[in-house]
């Protein structure tokens, strides 16, 4: 590996496989000014890849999973879990252009969080209107009250059932648009973004 110039004031380091690691040395991006810039940055970045075009409107919907058991956190509270949320909906996005972006919260006095998955969907008439990128930036930004909530006792109640990292690092998670493999399979592509922090999580150091 190998270290780069610092982008926003963050450290850079590129891998062998050229996967480039960018240390943020925040939890939430609303905690300082140069990490909801890299947020921001990145969320824009995705949304100009998809190739959609302007003014457009929106409409938003969110599917919660609460952990009512220990089967429910191992399966969804995870990286992998997101995808699993969005294959159970996707009789509503076949047809549709959709992104999708997940948020962790924990209730007051709750022992585990919940996992909220958010789907913003294109449509002709209905939604809240979007004027460009930086409209949809703005309007789909996730406000996350409490940037203190993965406290060391929160992160030793999860460990026996998933990775903490996994949750902890969600709130970076741009959104990402539902893509197909094939129409007909219904098949959803894995996501890009999701994809690169597992394997960040997985490389040894």
């Amino acid at each position: 590996m190998e270290k780069l110039e610092p982008i926003l004031g963050f450290e850079c380091t590129i891998f062998d496989d050229e996967l480039i690691s960018i240390d943020v040395k925040c939890e939430f991006p609303q905690q300082k000014v140069n990490c909801k810039k890299l947020y921001t940055s990145l969320e824009k970045l995705k949304i100009i890849e998809s190739g959609i075009t302007f003014p457009l409107r929106l409409k938003h919907w969110t599917i919660t999973i609460l952990p009512t058991d220990k089967f429910t956190i191992m399966n969804y509270f995870r990286i992998k879990g997101i995808k699993r949320v969005v294959e159970e909906q996707i009789q509503s996005l076949i047809g549709h252009t959709t992104f999708i972006k997940p948020e962790v919260q924990y209730p007051k006095k709750k022992k585990y969080p919940n996992l909220h998955i958010h789907f913003y969907q294109i449509t002709e008439d209905d939604g809240i209107e979007i004027l460009d990128e930086n409209d949809m930036t703005d309007k789909c930004m996730i406000k996350y009250e409490n940037t203190k909530q993965f406290t060391v006792k929160r992160i030793a109640d999860l460990e026996p059932f998933v990775n903490p990292l996994e949750l902890q690092c969600m709130s970076f998670f741009p959104m990402e648009l539902v893509e197909f493999d094939d129409e007909n399979d219904n098949k959803i592509k894995d996501f890009y973004q999701h994809s690169i922090m597992l394997r960040k999580i997985e490389l040894p150091f």
